[in-house]
């Protein structure tokens, strides 16, 4: 994903307002529930964190790409476990009924908000990356792991606010834990979401293996055949024993259509390498 650096101003900006909103609402209610739900607006948060520059090998470089995210994730996950157990048994539950005040939800509601509209600030600057992809490849194979991890983080840290939320009021109005333990869960489902993208990058990295050089140079024919001028950090590898993930950034010709460019270069690659199922270009503005 370009995370260009409105993008990324945008989403800290949201990231820390609702972090502090959480912390409030937190503050004012005691609830575990809060509690993970702002540990993962602080995960959102640190994604958009700047990378230092590391003058390491590349297997340091990618280890400090996901570090802190990991590190966020995985403490996330238990105080939401203990928020859902918290639930299943204790009368009052993780927010008691009679608990929160109608400050607390109005935090929680702002938070909502900010959370959401960095949500959509961060999907709109992927759809530019994605093309035709579906989500579910873009978010398993692109190998920008950091942009995968900002996507589902900001996506499950609105929806987990928005459980908490609306957890609160139904608890409020019905005077029941049943609402608490539902919103809880789904708090812990949304948590569980990023942890699993993550596991499962975590082994794609693992398990990637090089492709043929027939396969790396058809996919170069292609790109020459779609009047690409310049081809840099081309990278093709399988990620599983029929499909191909191809990346590179690519230098384009001065007068031309930017979308329509790749796009044809995209369906050049698919008719020239058939296995090549995900593939990911950008234009390289240094060309």
């Amino acid at each position: 994903m370009r995370t260009t650096a409105t993008v990324r101003a945008t989403s800290l900006g949201c990231g820390a307002a609702a972090t502090a909103l959480l912390a409030a609402a937190y503050a004012a209610t005691t609830a575990t529930m809060i509690l993970a739900v702002a540990a993962l607006a602080v995960a959102g948060l640190v994604t958009q964190l700047p990378r230092p520059v590391i003058p390491a090998a590349a297997r340091a470089a990618r280890r400090d790409r996901l570090l802190l995210p990991l590190m966020a994730s995985v403490a996330v996950s238990t105080p939401a476990a203990l928020s859902v157990v918290w639930a299943a048994v204790t009368p009052a539950g993780p927010i008691p009924c009679v608990g929160p005040s109608g400050t607390a939800r109005l935090e929680l509601a702002a938070a909502f908000a900010v959370q959401l509209g960095a949500a959509i600030v961060v999907l709109r600057a992927a759809q530019q990356d994605r093309g035709h992809a579906s989500w579910r490849a873009y978010l398993r194979h692109n190998p920008h792991i950091r942009a995968s991890l900002t996507i589902v983080v900001h996506v499950a840290a609105a929806t987990a606010t928005l459980a908490a939320l609306a957890g609160v009021a139904a608890c409020h109005v019905s005077h029941t834990r049943l609402w608490d333990t539902v919103a809880a869960g789904t708090v812990a489902a949304a948590i569980t979401g990023v942890d699993l993208l993550l596991a499962a990058r975590l082994v794609g990295l693992a398990v990637l293996a090089p492709a043929r050089a027939a396969d790396t140079d058809g996919i170069e024919l292609a790109l020459l055949a779609a009047d690409i001028r310049s081809v840099a950090q081309l990278h093709v590898v399988h990620v599983t024993h029929d499909e191909l993930m191809v990346t590179a950034r690519v230098g384009l010709p001065a007068d031309a259509d930017v979308a329509e460019t790749l796009h044809r270069a995209r369906a050049h690659i698919r008719d020239f390498v058939p296995s090549a199922r995900h593939i990911y270009l950008q234009p390289d503005s240094t060309a």
